[in-house]
């Protein structure tokens, strides 16, 4: 493994955006599996070209700043993502509500019959059954 770290010093290495990128050549590779269109396997390889080029790239800087645009545009995604998901958790035992005035997220269990909500954000009450 030594001649692993010896390689890799001085350069970028991994980020966000080479994961991303990776995750997409696979689901391009596995689309062109089952279609056999041709350009998307020259798009996934190139793609794959270029994350590699930018794993070993030396110019440190230019690649943090490639990255840091791609997370302002993906984090709001990502986060999404994680809120469609930890909602879908606990559907079961709760119900989720938006406020009508601050559309503030509520979570308030299920089984309580009509309920009175207080948001937590802004003050507003509203009444909705659970």
């Amino acid at each position: 493994m030594q001649w692993l770290a010896k390689l890799m010093y001085g350069r970028y290495g991994t980020d966000a955006l080479g994961f991303f990128m990776l995750i997409l050549v696979l689901i391009l590779d596995v689309i062109f599996t089952f279609t056999g269109w041709d350009i998307l396997y020259l798009f996934s390889f190139l793609l794959a070209v270029w994350c590699i080029w930018r794993i070993f790239s030396r110019n440190i800087s230019r690649r943090y700043a490639e990255n840091q645009k791609f997370m302002q545009v993906f984090s709001p995604v990502q986060n999404m993502i994680v809120s469609k998901i930890s909602g879908a958790r606990d559907l079961k035992t709760h119900r989720h509500f938006r406020c009508p005035s601050c559309k503030q997220k509520i979570r308030v269990p299920r089984g309580r019959g009509k309920i009175q909500i207080t948001c937590p954000k802004c003050g507003q009450e509203f009444i909705k059954k659970s």
